[in-house]
């Protein structure tokens, strides 16, 4: 008799074992595929980065006449390298969603990038005149990366609480499951 109890407590502890070892590895793939949306809106920044450019380099009447050429192309270049290191930290979040660092060079880029074009379009420093399309355009996207943000944000909290709840953090210390960092 206490040999058919041993073996269904045991069946019972592998099932549930399978099944929260299970549920761990899809909210860590979940959180992966949740930044596929994010990074679509991203790259929608490079876009408006390349349109930049391409106005101040094909139209000679953006630029301002009072300020040199080549203090505005300090701005067009801080730009660009800006949209240079978001892409590549994107790429790096593309396969390494769950990285500290990753988030962390994600967020510098990020900012980097959002200072670069406030002081490209601040009108007490800027030099070149960028059209009212591509700044309205840049407003838009700022609001639409909130709900993406937040929905990413949100399946790294449903990660990290699971992985902290016990008995599941038994498993994922055993698997070297790691808490993530929000972007």
């Amino acid at each position: 008799m206490h040999s058919g109890w041993f073996w269904l407590l045991s069946a019972i502890l592998v099932f549930w074992a399978l099944g929260a070892y299970n549920r761990l590895v899809r909210l860590r793939a979940q959180v992966a595929q949740q930044f596929g949306p994010l990074e679509a809106v991203l790259m929608n920044y490079q876009e408006v980065v390349h349109q930049a450019v391409t106005a101040a380099a094909t139209a000679p009447q953006l630029w301002s006449t009072s300020v040199s050429a080549e203090l505005g192309s300090d701005h067009l270049t801080r730009l660009q390298v800006a949209a240079s290191l978001s892409t590549v930290a994107m790429a790096r979040m593309q396969s390494h969603a769950l990285d500290a660092n990753s988030v962390k060079a994600m967020q510098d880029a990020a900012a980097e990038l959002q200072d670069a074009w406030a002081a490209l379009i601040h009108p007490d420093v800027y030099d070149i005149s960028v059209p009212d399309a591509l700044k309205q355009r840049w407003l838009e996207l700022d609001l639409l990366v909130t709900p993406e943000l937040q929905r990413f944000n949100a399946s790294i909290n449903d990660y990290n609480q699971a992985i902290a709840l016990y008995p599941a953090a038994l498993l994922a210390k055993l698997f070297q499951f790691h808490p993530a960092s929000m972007l």
